[in-house]
Parts: structure tokens; sequence; C-alpha cells
């Protein structure tokens, strides 16, 4: 999914992020690596050509991240990045 659109500012608001099963090691980190993590997928992926047409307001399905029981705040991070960006791609 590349070559989509680069817009000056995306603005992408998520109510809540919750994390049920897994032991986080450095949850208070979980937040802001998500919003890291997903500046730059916008930032080398471009935004998907949904959301620049009014894309849906939220995923068609629930977003699922395979991890194990116990994960780090970064890597954990990057999962959920990336299921949010391609789950909200349509």
């Amino acid at each position: 999914m590349t070559g989509g659109a680069r817009p000056e500012s995306v603005r992408l608001e998520i109510g809540e992020l919750a994390v049920h099963g897994i032991d986080v090691r450095r949850p208070h980190l979980l937040g802001p690596a998500v919003e890291t993590e997903l500046a730059g997928l916008l930032r080398d992926r471009g935004v998907p050509p949904s959301w620049s047409s009014g894309g849906p307001a939220e995923p068609a399905r629930p977003l699922t991240v395979v991890a194990g029981r116990s994960i780090g705040a970064e890597v954990l991070a990057r999962r959920l990045a990336l299921a949010v960006y391609e789950g909200l791609a349509g």
C-alpha cells in the first residue's frame, strides 16, 4: 500500500487504546509510541486513498494484533500502528 497522498497534516483521533491479555512492559510508553509509529507509516507510505476520499471513520472489522503474553511497548506499538493503518485503509 504505497504511493498514497502526502498532505501537509493528518488528524487521527483514537478514542481508546485497550490492550487485554498481554503484560505490556512500560505501558506508559504505549500511546506515544503508537502515535510515533503511525506518523512514520503516514510519512513513508502516505495517506491511503480511502482516507483522502472521506474513508471509513472506523475500521470495517475489529483490529487484532497477535503478541506473546509479555511484550515491550515499542514492539506492540509497531504492530498496533500497522493494524490501525491497514484497518482504516479498508
